[in-house]
């Protein structure tokens, strides 16, 4: 496996892959290297080989949440939301201090539709990483698209106060009632 990584790491993802391979060929439940080998896949659009290698994980060590997270996401992007939700939930329940699990699973719930819930898992992302940027956005993004423009704009304050150069911190401020945003 971590000649896998290395061959990775020097951009030689045919050598890696046959590394990961050669690692699961001594050891079929070696975990770290089927996971590495399903992101390797994946980040070459082999999507369906990468969730094969999750569920072979997740199927071998059930509570493994790392590869619940991975296989949610992957089925998200693989344009099976409704199937991705259920691993994701799966996975923020058991991460409750990872912030990104909720953050994910909140956007992934305000897709669907879901808004009461994607706005507390967002909060909660938010809760745990205060200033984060993107969490930041995502919530502020999610008052002003429900019309909750009172509520967004302490958030976008505080995106202005602590990311100035950013102009969606000014863009939301503006959307909120505060100042108009700057020209740029």
């Amino acid at each position: 496996m971590n000649l896998g990584n290395l061959n990775l790491s020097l951009g030689r993802a045919a050598e890696a892959e046959r590394s990961y391979r050669l690692a699961l060929a001594i050891d079929e439940l070696f975990f770290p290297a089927r996971m590495n080998l399903a992101v390797l896949l994946s980040g070459q659009g082999r999507n369906d080989e990468a969730e094969r290698e999750l569920r072979e994980v997740l199927a071998a060590y059930p509570d493994n949440t790392d590869a619940a997270y991975s296989l949610g996401l992957l089925l998200v992007e693989m344009g099976r939301p409704d199937e991705g939700l259920g691993w994701l939930q799966r996975a923020a329940a058991a991460l409750p201090r990872d912030a990104r699990a909720h953050y994910n699973l909140g956007l992934l719930l305000q897709q669907l539709g879901r808004l009461d819930e994607a706005r507390a898992e967002l909060e909660q992302a938010l809760r745990i990483e205060p200033d984060s940027l993107d969490f930041l956005v995502a919530l502020a993004d999610h008052m002003v698209r429900r019309g909750l423009l009172a509520e967004a704009r302490p958030l976008a304050e505080r995106l202005v106060a602590l990311y100035p150069d950013q102009e969606i911190g000014h863009r939301l401020k503006g959307v909120t009632g505060g100042a108009p945003p700057r020209d740029g």
